[in-house]
This record gives structure tokens, sequence and C-alpha cells, in this order.
């Protein structure tokens, strides 16, 4: 081997043993000096820690029935690099979520996203066009969970909504949202150089603690009752809107908490509970706190007297004035019948600035009554030193106080119960997934306000204005009732005076008289036509607490056998003449057959039971003799299976209120007109709360 060669040899040998060198340098860096940071970032790299959401609590009305629920539904998703025909998912994502979808999907790919979020929480009917339609591939479906509501917008206000991130907006979803979603788990997922996750034996996981579960007061029959009532208030007075809450005056605990809006209302407030967050000038219902205040010092005795000429009186400068003018004596229970501002004016003034005033503290009035809800309004009660001269006046008859509706209820729970102010209750525990306890509320009592003796005097004027006087529209033949009043004017647009034309009209009553287990306020805002509480709102109350009663959960006891005391009053009419039909609900069916009877109608049945549940044509309605009435019959005291009506034919209103009566829950309301279809067959023997879906279709279609 030449010099040359060999020099060459040792080049090569050298650069082989530097580039080896370099080699070994590298792997013991990589090895051992940059070891754990190449070994965090390769974990990093491969592995991907994911949130677990946790199972959302569900919330009960107070008989244990859902409120809010659970569902596992579906979104639709697209990655558009796995997309191999876009025509292929552009048609199937048509079909399936809409135009919109698609143009999400098309914008996605424009901008060359690698996730596309398509259709969230997919509706049963896409669903089902998604289990016709063969996936294409690119195009991934996703369970998701869904928050549902049985009741859907007639408790939304109470109830409240979930948002699309999974926190409670609104009513009891937001109140109790910390308890309801329980606490997030997270998993380790390893995924591959494609980016695909997967789990491994070896995979870190910390589960998810599903939230508690809510029960709250509401009954569900209730509720659902005061909206169906409501809507046909509503629709018949022209009113803006209806509202109307009941309560057990015993506990607090909240029954129903019913809004409903008129074609004329701003729908932008249309899910807030106004029922807590409104202020309003109550009117007469106001007269309570002048009552109870003249009552429990000892200014008056239930039979001093007033002398009122032509329903007006000068109180010095400014006239009161009555909306019935009559002339004569009118004791003070007779004042309360009879709703008499004149008469109240100056039992105001006899009770004096500063006992009114302490005595709408004590009521609760000006103050919030914490209720678990969020949004409350206090109300406004000025101090004495702010009044003029006018102002006891006034006050004393429900002008220059403004008061929210759950407060007027609070109040007359009070009177209810003998004298105890109590604080509402919307909930009444948390229990786990096995239905046991975690945390329960109690039934607070906030104070004594009067004394027993006091409220059932009080008790024994409202028993007299349903009797005989301006409450008598609230009168239920089978249960006494108690009950006031009001019909207060509207403040004008400006804030001067009060505008023409406009009221509020409302109607506070208690069943039975003598030992209420139910309290309920009803209020018509802006009423046409007839506007006076005792001739709009009284016979809503009457009617919700009637329906209610016939469901067989209402805490009103009912009597065995009922007859009202007017059912065979009336003479039959003229031969051929239209008569009214009678309210025939809660009686047995021979003494309905009996009242039908005797207006010349007859009578058609359906259900099993022994007591008339619903009816149709509904009472207060004209109906030519001959016609047939047709009755629906319940079980005794609310059994565990009805009879299925048959509702073709029948308007959805009429349908919606036959089903309601039988505990029967409305499903899906199909199309518009009347019923031509309903998913559970007329007759079936069906278990209560079983749901019944109906199909519509144009009369005559």
């Amino acid at each position: 081997m030449s010099p040359r060669d060999q020099g060459r040899l040792r080049f090569v040998a050298l650069l082989g043993l530097g580039a080896f060198a370099v080699l070994l340098l590298r792997l013991v860096q990589i090895q051992l000096l940059d070891h754990g940071r190449l070994s965090r970032e390769a974990t990093s790299q491969q592995t991907r820690r994911v949130i677990l959401e946790p199972e959302r609590g569900r919330i009960y009305d107070r008989h244990l029935r859902p409120l809010a629920e659970n569902v596992a539904l579906s979104q639709i998703s697209v990655r558009p690099r796995e997309v191999e025909d876009p025509s292929e998912a552009a048609r199937f994502i048509q079909q399936t979520a809409g135009s919109r979808a698609v143009s999400r999907f098309k914008q996605g790919r424009a901008r060359h996203r690698a996730y596309v979020r398509i259709a969230q929480q997919l509706r049963p009917e896409q669903e089902l066009k998604l289990a016709t339609n063969a996936l294409p591939r690119g195009v991934h479906v996703d369970p998701v969970p869904g928050r549902v509501y049985p009741l859907d917008a007639l408790a939304r206000p109470v109830v409240g909504v979930v948002g699309n991130e999974g926190a409670g907006l609104e009513g009891l979803e937001f109140a109790f949202d910390r308890e309801l979603k329980g606490k997030s788990g997270w998993a380790t997922l390893f995924q591959n150089g494609r980016g695909l996750a997967y789990e491994l034996p070896g995979s870190m996981v910390k589960l998810p603690e599903p939230g508690a579960s809510l029960v709250s007061t509401i009954d569900l029959d209730a509720q659902s009752v005061a909206v169906m009532k409501l809507r046909e208030a509503v629709a018949k007075s022209g009113s803006k809107s209806g509202m109307a809450i009941f309560a057990d005056p015993k506990t607090g605990d909240i029954l129903a908490m019913a809004i409903v809006d008129g074609s004329g209302r701003d729908r932008t407030s249309e899910h807030r509970n106004r029922l807590i967050a409104d202020q309003y000038e109550p009117g007469s219902t106001f007269k309570i706190l002048a009552a109870c205040a003249a009552l429990e010092e000892r200014v008056f005795v239930p039979s001093d007297s007033f002398w009122v000429y032509k329903g007006e009186a000068d109180l010095g400068g400014f006239t009161i004035h009555d909306s019935h003018p009559e002339t004569g004596w009118f004791s003070v229970r007779r004042a309360t019948a009879h709703s008499s501002n004149v008469c109240y004016a100056r039992i105001g003034t006899a009770v004096g600035a500063d006992r009114m005033y302490r005595y709408a503290r004590l009521f609760g009035f000006g103050q919030p009554t914490r209720i678990s809800l969020p949004g409350e309004a206090p109300g406004q009660v000025r101090h004495p030193s702010h009044w003029s001269a006018r102002s006891l006046a006034t006050i004393s008859i429900g002008q220059e106080i403004l008061v929210t509706p759950i407060q007027i209820l609070m109040a007359y729970c009070a009177v209810a119960n003998g004298g105890m102010l109590l604080r509402p209750r919307i909930a009444s525990a948390m229990v786990d997934e096995a239905g046991e306890p975690i945390r329960e509320f109690p039934v607070e009592s906030v104070r004594r306000v009067v004394s027993e003796e006091t409220a059932r005097t009080f008790r024994s004027f409202l028993r007299d204005a349903v009797l005989d006087g301006t409450s008598a529209e609230a009168a239920m033949p089978w249960c006494e009732v108690a009950g006031k009043t009001g019909t207060a004017q509207k403040s004008d647009e400006n804030g001067r005076g009060y505008g023409i034309g406009r009221y509020v009209s409302s109607f506070v009553g208690m069943a039975p008289a003598s030992d209420p287990r139910v309290v309920g306020l009803v209020i018509l805002d802006e009423p046409r036509g007839a506007y006076y509480g005792g001739s709009v709102a009284a016979p809503v109350w009457r009617e919700i607490v009637s329906t209610w009663a016939a469901q067989g959960r209402c805490a009103i006891p009912m009597p065995t056998t009922v007859v009202p005391s007017n059912a065979f009053a009336q003479a039959p009419g003229t031969p051929g003449a239209p008569a009214i039909v009678p309210d025939v609900r809660l009686l047995g069916l021979a003494h309905a057959r009996l009242a039908l009877g005797r207006e010349g109608f007859d009578v058609r049945v359906s259900g099993t039971g022994e007591r008339v549940a619903a009816q149709f044509p509904a009472s207060g309605e004209t109906a030519r003799p001959g016609s047939i009435v047709e009755l629906t019959l319940a079980p005794e005291g609310g059994g565990a299976e009805v009879v299925v009506p048959d509702l073709r034919g029948l308007p959805i209103r009429d349908a919606v209120s036959r089903l309601s009566a039988l505990a029967i829950p409305v499903g899906r309301i199909l199309g518009t007109g009347v019923v031509v279809n309903q998913s559970l067959a007329p007759g079936r023997s069906v278990r209560r709360d079983t749901p019944c879906s109906l199909t519509l279709s144009p009369r005559g279609a």
C-alpha cells in the first residue's frame, strides 16, 4: 500500500471515529442529559387528559315526578380532512340537520379547519333521520348529555334552563347549580401519530361525581292546571298577561308559579319570574294591612260602623271614592266584604302612620321574602317621614306602595295559618342517586305578625266577602272559600298619575275557610272590558282549584257527597231556548245526571270512577236543551289507572283540559286545528302520568 493510500485510509478512519464520537456524545445527551425533558415532551405528545363531565342532578316535583330530566342526545361533527366525497357529506348534513348546518360545513372546509361542529343536541325528528341514513366518511355522530323539561315552557320561570355550557341560567337550575352539576372527573388517553386517541388498561382515571337531585315543592298537577286556566282567562279577557301563585300556608311551600303572556306582551321578559321580580300597586288586596293592624291594636272591633254617603268621603282636602257607590252604615266586617275604600281610608287613618308602617314591615313588605330563586325584588314601602297628607289614606287602600305577588301571597298565608309569617320554600331536599336525603330545607318561621284571634277574625271577613261580597265568583259549592279581590289602576307611562282604563285585577283566596290548606293569588294585567278582580280574577282562582282537586292530589279535602247549592235552583228555560251548562265537576255521576237533566241536557260518559273530572261543553257555556254534555269520570282520590277519553274532533284547548283533569300529561302536539289522532287509544286503561301525544288537523281538512 502506497503512502498516499495509507493517508487516505487514516483520514477515513479519523472521519469515522469523529462521526462515531459525535453520535456517542449525542446519545449521551439524549439518554442522560436531556432524558427528563424529552420524556416529559413525549408524554405530553402521546397522552391527553380529558375532562369527564358529571351527570347533572334531576329536579322533581313534590311527588317525585320529573320537572327536569337527563337524556342522551347526539351531535354531528365533521373532520374535513377525512371527507372523501364532499357532495355526499353535504347531502347527508342537509337531510339530517338542515341548510344552516351545510353552511357551517362548507365554511369549515374553506377555512381548512380540522374539526367542525355541525349540529348540537339533535331533535327527535333529526335523530330519526340520522338512524335511517348511512354516515359518510368524515362525518361523526357523538353522544352528548341533554336536558329536557316535561312541562317545558309551563314551568320555565320557576324551573329555569341549562345553557350550552352546562350551567344553570334561570330558576331552580341557577339557584341550585352548584349542587346539581356535581364534580368533574378526568381520564388520561393515549394518542398515536394520526391523532386518534384511545384508552389503555393502565390509563389513569378519576371518575366524576354525579350531581345531587332536587326535590322541589312544586306540584306538577297544580302547575299544569294553573297555566291552562290562565291561558283561557288571558285569551277570554284580552289581558296582557296572567299570573298565579299557590302555597301551603302551614309550611310556606310554593305549589305552583304560573305566568302566561297574551298577544300584546313584550316577549323579551317572558322567562323572567315576574311573580318575584315585578312590583305593582296591589289595590284592595293590601287592605289586609289596615284591617289586621286595627284588630290587633284594638282600634276597632268587627261591629264598629262607618257612615258612608254616596260612596265618597272628604278626608281633608282630598276625596276617596268607592267603586260601588252606596249610602248607609258599614261595619268593619261589611266594609271588607264590599271592599269599601272610604271605610278603609278611615280605618288606616285611625291606626296611624307609625303603626301602619310597623305592620307593613312585620308582614314582610318592603323587603325580600328570601325565597331560594334568583331575581327577587324587595318592593317599596316609604318611611312615614316621606309621606304626604294623603299617603296614610291611600296606602290603606293599596296605593302609593309597591309589592311583589309573592309578598301578598305570604301575607295572606300568615292570616291563614294563625298569624305566623313564613319564609316561602321552593325546595324541600337534595337527594342522592338512591333517593336518600343529602340536605333538607326545613320550614322556616320568620316571626309572628298577629295573634291567632286576629287572624281568625280577618279570615271570617274574607269568608263573608265570598258569601256576600265582591268575591262571590270564587265560591265553590263543595268547599267554603275565603278571599279578597283587588282592582288597582296602573300608573301612567310617564309616572304621573294613573292611566285611563289600565288596571291590574287580582284575587287572593284560601280554602277551606275555617282551616286553610291552600292559599292562592291570581293576577290579570290590563284585562279588556270587565276589569274588576271579582269578575275576572276570582273565577280563574275557582277554576284552578276545582280542576286541581278533581285530579286527586290537591291538599283541599274532597267531601264524599258534593251537591252544589244552586244545582237545582234554576227552573228549566223555555223549550228550545239556549240554557247555561251547569258546573257538575266533582259531583257523583248520579247527581251530575240529575243536574244536567233538569236543564234538558243529555249525558255521555267516558272513563271509570265515582266523580266527574271534566265536562264538555264547559260550565257557563250555552247550549240548546237536548245537546249532549260529555262527562269524564275519575276514580275517587286519584286511582292508579284511568280510562283514556276520546279526544278526536276536539279543539286542542278542550283536549288538553280533559287530559289534565285525568292527570294524563300531554306529550307532543303536531299540527294545528282539531284532534285527529291520539297516541293512547280511547277507552284504554293507562297509568296516570302516561303521556298522550296528539295530532291535529284543520277542521274539514
